[in-house]
């Protein structure tokens, strides 16, 4: 329900036709009852154009220098096979071929039982590469602990002291990471830009009495039924309707404020199911989010926490290390290392890390399977929105 007291419900039936979906059985609208947000005076609803993980290469990141891209992966670890640099770099230059035309394999494989295994794998079978690891002063994310000590970070948007994000120290010296807004890590772009079309959207809605005024709001995540909709430029489309899926797994609420303009949540857990060759799953304990409230009705800024560090390890296998550009057991030991939450009640291993996501979202609908209308798309959205920022930017390296 709007203020004005309007559902657009014309609307969203035309979109809902055009998108094949039937009405759903009464079941599960009863189900879906008790996983929307309560009627309030004011609903609006959001679907993600981005999510990735929260970077910030500086000068100050690798004081030791960094751990290079891929082709540097590639050359130590001829080097380490007994290859001299120069052997190395003509072999890497030669497609891998050595200089009497024969194919050199890069990387000598582990065994598991007197079989090859590939250490995205079982990353466990090679030893500690003992990659750089990021420092500096800056990094996104939030003081989790409460707490500022000699190796946290200050936020460089709001300010915030003894921020905890060891996911970026684990990170952020590898080339594909040694990035800044609006360019994004490579693998992670082109991972999210392939998983539009074909993963459920991500949806966040925020209700309160006056949300042009601020003050208190309640804050909700879900998955929806159908993918996210492209406008004509690639990027996700404002004022779209989705139909949010009742599934719990993707369901988190959370009591917010907002002022000033910028929406602020009380920690608690978060859970969102992605889909293979993205994110499996985003999920965090003791989940904060700060983000800036446009006029134009999208949200941009912050969301983090405590993440399980084998979801994110996971991902990366996925990719693999010529596409997520890492070196796969160097960043399995680092965050295992580098762990600071969630400790594992028999074993006190810390099974989680704190890391921080940019998130941005642009105004759409949210209704029903059964065609009502639970949060409403509010202002034209931004011209430029997810993937299509890429292209229409003008990046200045300075």
């Amino acid at each position: 329900m709007t203020s004005a007291g309007v559902r657009p419900r014309r609307f969203f039936r035309a979109g809902l036709a055009g998108a094949g979906l039937a009405a759903a059985v009464p079941a599960l609208v009863l189900v879906l009852a008790g996983a929307l947000p309560a009627a309030s005076a004011e609903t609006r609803g959001y679907v993600i154009s981005m999510v990735h993980t929260a970077t910030w290469g500086d000068t100050d990141t690798c004081p030791q220098g960094d751990n290079g891209g891929l082709a540097d992966l590639k050359m130590r670890r001829l080097v380490r096979r007994g290859f001299s640099e120069e052997e190395a770099r003509a072999v890497l230059a030669a497609g891998g071929v050595d200089g009497d035309g024969n194919r050199v394999p890069i990387t000598a494989l582990p065994r598991l039982n007197g079989r090859e295994v590939n250490p995205g794998n079982v990353p466990v079978l090679v030893s500690d590469p003992e990659i750089r690891t990021a420092q500096g002063r800056f990094a996104f994310g939030f003081n989790l602990n409460g707490r500022v000590e000699p190796d946290s970070f200050e936020n460089p948007a709001s300010g915030e002291r003894g921020v905890d994000n060891r996911m970026w120290r684990a990170l952020g010296c590898f080339e594909v990471y040694q990035v800044r807004r609006p360019v994004r890590p490579y693998n992670e772009d082109i991972a999210w830009d392939t998983a539009l079309d074909a993963m459920p959207a991500w949806l966040m809605s925020v209700s309160g009495s006056d949300l042009a005024r601020g003050g208190g709001v309640t804050v909700t995540f879900d998955r929806a039924l159908n993918v996210a909709m492209r406008d004509a430029r690639g990027g996700v489309l404002s004022g779209a309707t989705y139909v949010v899926d009742p599934d719990p797994r993707s369901h988190s609420v959370f009591a917010g404020r907002i002022e000033d303009g910028v929406l602020t949540i009380e920690p608690g857990g978060f859970s969102m199911q992605g889909e293979s060759q993205f994110y499996a799953i985003l999920r965090f304990t003791g989940t904060r989010l700060r983000l800036e409230m446009a006029d134009d009705g999208s949200a941009s800024g912050i969301i983090g926490g405590y993440q399980p560090w084998r979801d994110y390890f996971h991902y990366l296998a996925i990719r693999g290390e010529e596409n997520a550009q890492v070196d796969l057991p160097g960043v399995y030991y680092a965050m295992k290392r580098l762990a600071d939450g969630a400790p594992d009640p028999e074993t006190g291993e810390n099974t989680a890390i704190s890391a921080a996501y940019w998130l941005e979202a642009v105004p759409a609908f949210h209704a029903t399977p059964a065609g009502e209308i639970v949060a409403e798309a509010v202002g034209p959205g931004p011209e430029l929105s997810g993937p299509a920022v890429r292209e229409n930017v003008t990046l200045d390296p300075n």
